[in-house]
């Protein structure tokens, strides 16, 4: 059975789109086989859903695959995060894939841009530390039994969250989770994409599906 990395995207002939060009190029040189997952309703809804991209990704993909490995369009691709997260799966019901990583600052994402894409140089952009949530892997089972992603998540914000608090719920992991040795590399994005206010309707459904049924 086969791996396939999904990477969802949605052209916003912006910033991102310059960095998904190199991006995916890198992708298409590294011997994974790539789906770029669409939003089928991204242009009548007016908002880009990573989840609905990923579900129809998983549901088209012919059946031979059956791991998947999920990386955002603004991340550099990492083989051998792939490779590793393949052999989990064979052990494993899901994995996130990194626990820390840097983020690169704009001028940093325009300097690689300009320098054709590729390696990252040591000491660019700012260290982080946390479980990374957004990146992850998953077995075809595993995913159909929790039922793929929410898609009343659109936009930015708490889809992937929602995901992971699911698959601790309903198909827990057998041993703590494990990292490979790389990190997370993502590149510079408009400060759109971190709206973590009330405003945000993801925060509202995220806040009302897990914290208020917790009593927390």
């Amino acid at each position: 059975m086969a791996v396939a990395v999904i990477v969802p995207w949605g052209t916003d002939n912006g910033p991102r789109e310059r960095v998904w060009t190199k991006v995916r190029a890198l992708w298409e040189k590294s011997g994974c086989d790539l789906i770029v997952a669409a939003d089928p309703l991204f242009t009548l809804r007016g908002k880009f859903a990573v989840g609905r991209a990923i579900n129809q990704a998983v549901r088209l993909a012919p059946a031979g695959y059956d791991r998947f490995v999920c990386f955002g369009a603004d991340m550099l691709p990492c083989t051998t995060t792939v490779r590793w997260a393949a052999a989990e799966l064979d052990r494993q019901p899901w994995t996130l894939l990194f626990d820390r990583g840097v983020g690169l600052s704009e001028e940093d994402t325009a300097r690689w841009i300009e320098g054709g894409g590729g390696h990252v140089a040591a000491g660019f952009g700012e260290r982080f530390a946390s479980p990374c949530v957004g990146p992850i892997a998953f077995t075809r089972a595993t995913f159909e039994k929790v039922g793929g992603f929410d898609e009343r998540y659109e936009g930015w914000a708490y889809e992937d969250v929602d995901l992971w608090y699911r698959l601790q719920r309903d198909v827990p992991r057998a041993a703590p989770q494990t990292y490979p040795g790389t990190p997370l590399i993502q590149f510079w994005h408009p400060e759109t994409h971190h709206d973590l206010s009330q405003e945000n309707p993801n925060v509202r459904l995220f806040h009302d599906t897990w914290l208020v049924r917790s009593g927390k």
